[in-house]
């Protein structure tokens, strides 16, 4: 059976989170993958034991006993991306050196939006987790209520105020509009205290569903589900 190795290196929260929307994946395909994960700290060590090359013999050791890995970054915005790669031993250029390395056993897949536009895929799931009941799926209320914030394109959500705000601003104002739902009285600091945070990320894709119709929601997340079909 094939092992995918998933390497998130930016957060341990993602990297947990991507690791539970896996698992979903290949349920959902009834495929007979396995996935695996690294963390940012194993990458960290990795370039501290050897600067230049560190995370090339990182990647060969992983491929011993996997037959893919697969880096998982955020795509920053055109400009931000420019400078980035103009910098050579910026994030993505060390990734992009070791997966030219590989033969093709190592990809590169950019989540625009950053990881809450994969958790957006999902928004009466989100109502799942914030009511902690999964049977808040199965009511009219809360799936008109998701409806009305279910995007379509999860990657061109952007906000309409200055400053091109985009996936997790929306998260956070969605956050905040299901507990507010769930409890009307709450005052404002309140829902503050209650909104989404990265740290919930992997909490909150346990309640995400996969299936066709949830993984076109995003262009990036259906790259990512191929590798596992």
């Amino acid at each position: 059976m094939p092992n995918i190795l998933i390497w998130t290196p930016e957060s341990d929260h993602d990297s947990r989170a991507i690791l539970y929307l896996s698992q979903k994946i290949i349920e959902y395909y009834n495929s007979d993958t396995k996935v695996y994960e690294s963390s940012k700290r194993a990458f960290n060590q990795a370039i501290k034991k050897d600067k230049d090359n560190g995370l090339l013999k990182a990647v060969n050791i992983y491929l011993k006993s996997n037959d893919l890995v697969i880096f998982l970054l955020d795509a920053d915005g055109i400009q931000s991306q420019a400078q980035r790669r103009q910098q050579s031993n910026s994030l993505i250029n060390r990734v992009e050196y070791v997966v030219n390395q590989s033969d093709g056993k190592a990809i590169l897949i950019l989540i625009k939006q950053e990881l809450e536009s994969w958790l957006l895929i999902d928004c009466l799931g989100i109502c799942c987790y914030y009511t902690k009941n999964n049977n808040t799926r199965n009511k009219e209320e809360w799936i008109r209520f998701a409806k009305k914030h279910q995007k379509g394109k999860t990657e061109s959500i952007i906000e309409a105020e200055a400053g091109g705000k985009g996936a997790k601003e929306y998260l956070e104002n969605l956050s905040k509009a299901i507990n507010k739902k769930i409890n009307p009285n709450l005052k404002d600091r309140n829902l503050k205290q209650k909104q989404y945070t990265e740290s919930e990320s992997p909490d909150v894709m346990r309640y995400i569903e996969i299936n066709n119709e949830t993984i076109n929601r995003n262009d990036s997340l259906k790259e990512f589900a191929t590798y596992f079909q």
